[in-house]
């Protein structure tokens, strides 16, 4: 099959994943050419710092670099193999292909929620199996060779089980729900699924953290002592209640570290890494869980979900309108459908649109980024102001940064577009700026 590039969907596809593809290879060599350069001395702000003089030694920032660039040899073919199949599987009809040979087998065909379901279970196996072996060599060559992997090949293709086991049951649900609705209510079913898209975000804050997260990880109370009293005290002191605070076994998988807070209302819980403490004092893991507090306290989940909740609504209107055009399927080689029968195929249209907003998302994501940056800092601020100084969410910054080998400098249109988070030295200077506002 060839498509039509003189369809406006064909060329809003072929121009956003080939422009994602440029954009995206551009600012890896950016940040690995500006590494390649500056990766080996370390930045002017982090010399007045004991702390970061200390962790930051050459042998540390050789192997900050060596880690980043090995990540980046890896993601060049990794990167290029996912851009070639993804556009050979549209340009050769894989999808449509697929669809009419899953129809060819009676029992399937007399269901057409089943007919749909292997459709989409099954159109994501080409891509699963390239991504495997760049998996594979990251997690049992880069991460074991940098100190991080803890995985044996065992408890890897375990955890692979469960990830897909778990996922096709989620998927089955979904599916079928998207199904129902599209099928009972051809004409506003956009509004409902944004209703049952929501509703089960916010069931999956509940069921994640207590039945879906414990499949993976052993989750420990934090036992009796001083840090388990600072951290109530903490707690109190911000008015945050919580239904425990939690030790979890990551480094059963790996040596980074990471601590967070799941679900909502009473069911909110604090989650530690183990390596985490092993990493920090109690003050900068205090100042840490100050930061996540700050974004509860400074109602930023709030925020983000007044925009989000009627953007969701919005969004699936045109996800709607979209699915009525005849010319969005016929673009992508999906003939058979046409404007008597469309009604049967809106789900293929969801699927359609939603790669149509794939290849072009990376022109909206900055937008997300530099809202979320802006809250970065609002929550560091409050972490200093609840703990009474700055110095601890420094210094613990600073070594969360050494111990995960995490880029110190990177350049700042690599930042802009890739980074949720300001960089370890934009932190450092605005908790600095609200040290010297309290003097």
């Amino acid at each position: 099959m060839v498509l039509n590039f003189s369809n406006i969907f064909v060329l809003i596809y072929v121009i956003g994943k080939v422009f994602t593809f440029a954009l995206n290879n551009i600012l890896e060599y950016i940040d690995y050419s500006f590494r390649k350069r500056n990766g080996g001395t370390l930045p002017k702000k982090l010399q007045e710092i004991e702390t970061a003089r200390t962790v930051f030694d050459k042998d540390k920032l050789k192997k900050i670099s060596d880690y980043e660039n090995e990540k980046y040899f890896l993601w060049i073919p990794k990167c290029t193999a996912g851009f070639i199949l993804t556009m050979a599987l549209v340009l050769f009809g894989f999808y449509p292909w697929l669809f009419s040979a899953i129809g060819n087998f009676s029992w399937i065909n007399e269901c057409g929620f089943l007919h749909v379901f292997f459709f989409l279970i099954l159109s994501g196996i080409p891509s699963s199996i390239a991504e495997l072996p760049f998996s594979i060599y990251k997690e049992f060559k880069i991460e074991k060779k940098y100190g991080f992997s803890n995985m044996s090949f065992k408890l890897w293709l375990i955890d692979q089980l469960k990830s897909f086991l778990v996922s096709l049951v989620f998927s089955f649900i979904l599916i079928f729900a998207i199904v129902f609705l599209l099928n009972k209510f051809p004409s506003f079913w956009w509004l409902l699924l944004a209703a049952v898209m929501i509703a089960f975000s916010f069931i999956m804050m509940i069921v994640y953290p207590k039945f879906i997260a414990p499949i993976f990880n052993k989750f420990s109370p934090l036992e009796d002592g001083e840090l388990k009293q600072k951290i109530h005290t903490l707690l109190k002191k911000t008015g945050f209640i919580s239904s425990g605070i939690f030790v979890m076994d990551a480094s059963k998988r790996s040596n980074h570290s990471n601590a967070y807070f799941s679900g909502f209302g009473k069911t909110k819980r604090i989650v530690l890494y183990d390596t985490l403490m092993k990493q920090l004092s109690d003050d900068e893991l205090l100042a840490v869980l100050g930061h996540e507090l700050g974004h509860y306290k400074l109602k930023h989940i709030v925020k983000r979900l007044v925009v989000l909740l009627p953007m969701e609504f919005i969004v699936m209107f045109i996800l709607f309108l979209l699915a009525q055009n005849v010319s969005l399927y016929n673009s992508f080689g999906f003939n058979f459908i046409n404007a008597g029968n469309i009604t049967n195929y809106q789900i293929l249209g969801l699927m359609l649109s939603s790669m149509l907003y794939e290849a072009v998302t990376i022109i909206i994501s900055p937008l997300s980024a530099i809202s979320s940056r802006r809250q970065e800092y609002q929550a560091d601020k409050f972490s200093s102001q609840v703990c009474g100084t700055s110095d601890n969410l420094i210094t613990a910054l600073i070594k969360l940064n050494s111990e995960n080998l995490s880029e110190l400098l990177p350049p700042k249109i690599y930042s802009f577009f890739m980074y949720s988070h300001p960089t370890l030295i934009e932190r450092i200077e605005a908790l600095q700026k609200t040290k010297e506002s309290k003097k």
